[in-house]
């Protein structure tokens, strides 16, 4: 019978201790039922050839193949391609290393997921002294994530048969092929497994990427090339370039119209001094929203308590006069019901839950969030949200020990674990301050739930998507201001953490997308 893996390694003059190393922890695996497909790309180094032949001689399970020319990383991939039998292919570099338990684990995920066509595992990195370093906690798939970054890479376990009918590595995409080749076998399937364990450990030699992000400049090139027609073929239209500063592929999605956008706005007219001035909080929001947006497709709908001040009423309709509607709320206050009452209330195929206290930052955060919510998966959109003095409020939520707002007190400047704070990605949830959500999927789930008139309506709200199939997307290119507690003070009643934790404590402690703090 064929195995069920076939490891696949093109070589090319390795660094030979590096080699040795690879060699060692193949054979030392638990997992038996392998072969090894290696395929030489003419190296200069004559111990290769002979290395080579000697592994084939000691084991029946390595196939060896001696290209007579050099053909790059893709044609030497293909090659080794071409000898696997196995019913997956496991990609492994001729100078890294796998855990030795690897494969052991891809056979359990296959076993538990016999449909599975794609799987991926943490990784780290190693030095040449065999230190380990970096360890990447990876999140559970995550299409938006991986437009802007290759982070499924190590290590790559891949159907032969879907493999082949994609016609395996694509020649003009050197550095990224493997990218390329993800991309378009992500287009034909869903079923894509993360195995939460470092099975693959990326060697830091001179000149590889493990080393440095920009030792290679042209596989980034390639990368933005793969993505872009990836784009093209899912229709979607973009602009994509390589951000060198910040090591990842860039997607600015093209937003020919602008659907109608209601913006929800609860308050009760509070004042507060921001930035040393005392401020009416809802009317500097509208105002912000007025002045700087640069879509224009939008109608503001503030939802106002009965002791909300009669001039904060006047002055909202001074600074909004032509797309204002005003709805007066006499009931106990209820956070969710206003929201509910405020959608009610609204015609537009998007609404826009925004607290009182926010400012806008960036003028095109709408389009931005837009250019996201148009997937027919996605759900809710939000952005990234600065405290006063510039540091993150949230980006997004993380579900991780707690229900909190992810890098809450980080600098703005800061990338992240793995530059998770520069793209844009999955969440498993989005604070209520300012989110972007379908109407039709608002009222499918039964919009904000009443029972939390307070906390927590923003997360329950996110879950009861997820339930339903869909996708939540944070991105960092929306930008507003978010003053928060300035309206009300902050305070979570037990009652409340009790509610929550009853209805979803299921999903609480088991983000699938943040796996750290």
């Amino acid at each position: 019978m064929p195995p069920l893996l076939s490891i696949v390694t093109p070589v090319y003059d390795p660094p030979r201790y590096a080699f040795e190393k690879c060699i060692e922890t193949v054979f030392a695996q638990a997992f038996k039922d392998w072969e090894w497909c290696l395929v030489d790309d003419c190296s200069t180094a004559p111990w290769v050839k002979t290395r080579l032949n000697e592994l084939q001689a000691l084991d029946q399970r390595v196939k060896v193949y001696l290209r007579s020319e050099n053909g790059g990383i893709v044609a030497a991939s293909n090659d080794a391609i071409s000898l696997a039998s196995g019913e997956f292919i496991v990609l492994l570099d001729n100078d890294d290393e796998l855990h030795l338990e690897a494969l052991e684990e891809v056979s359990k995920s296959i076993e538990a997921n016999p449909n599975v066509d794609y799987l991926y595992s943490n990784e780290d990195k190693i030095t040449e002294d065999g230190e380990h370093f970096d360890e990447f906690v990876k999140p559970d798939w995550s299409p938006e994530r991986f437009l802007a970054q290759n982070y499924c890479s190590h290590l790559s376990v891949m159907r032969t048969s879907l493999v082949n009918q994609m016609g395996r590595f694509r020649t003009g995409f050197d550095g990224a092929q493997d990218y390329d080749l993800f991309l378009r076998i992500t287009e034909q399937t869903k079923n894509i497994i993360h195995i939460p364990k470092v099975l693959y450990h990326w060697r830091t030699v001179p000149g590889s990427t493990a080393s440095a992000n920009n030792a290679k400049l042209y596989a980034y090139t390639a990368a933005a090339k793969a993505v872009d027609e990836h784009l093209k073929r899912r229709r979607i239209l973009a602009d994509v370039t390589f951000d060198p500063t910040r090591s990842l592929v860039s997607v600015k999605r093209h937003v020919f119209e602008q659907p109608k956008i209601s913006i929800i706005i609860p308050t009760c007219g509070t004042r507060k001094s921001i930035f040393g001035v005392d401020t009416c909080l809802v009317v500097n929001a509208v105002e912000s929203i007025e002045r700087k947006s640069s879509y224009t497709n939008f109608e503001i709908i503030v939802v106002v308590d009965n002791g909300t001040p009669q001039q904060v009423i006047t002055d909202l309709k001074a600074v909004c006069p032509n797309r204002l509607k005003v709805i007066e709320y006499d009931k106990p206050f209820n956070f969710s019901d206003k929201c509910n009452i405020g959608v009610v209330n609204s015609d537009a195929p998007l609404i826009l839950l925004l607290n009182d206290d926010t400012e806008v930052i960036s003028p095109d955060w709408l389009e931005t969030m837009v250019g996201h919510i148009t997937e027919s998966d996605v759900a809710m959109v939000g952005p990234l949200l600065l405290y006063e003095d510039g540091r993150i409020q949230s980006a997004g939520h993380s579900n991780t020990h707690s229900l909190h707002n992810f890098c809450a007190g980080y600098s703005s400047n800061d990338f992240g674990h793995f530059r998770m704070l520069k793209l844009a990605r999955e969440v498993s949830g989005l604070t209520g301050a300012c989110a972007l959500i379908k109407r039709d999927a608002y009222f499918e789930v039964g919009g904000m739930s009443e029972i939390f008139p307070l906390a927590f309506n923003d997360c329950d709200i996110a879950f009861k998507f997820l339930e339903n199939g869909y996708r939540l997307i944070w991105t960092p290119n929306a930008r507003l201001f978010h003053f928060e507690t300035a309206s009300r003070p902050a305070h979570v009643k037990p009652s409340e953490v009790k509610l929550i934790m009853s209805r979803w404590g299921r999903k609480i402690d088991n983000d699938d997308y943040c796996k750290i703090h």
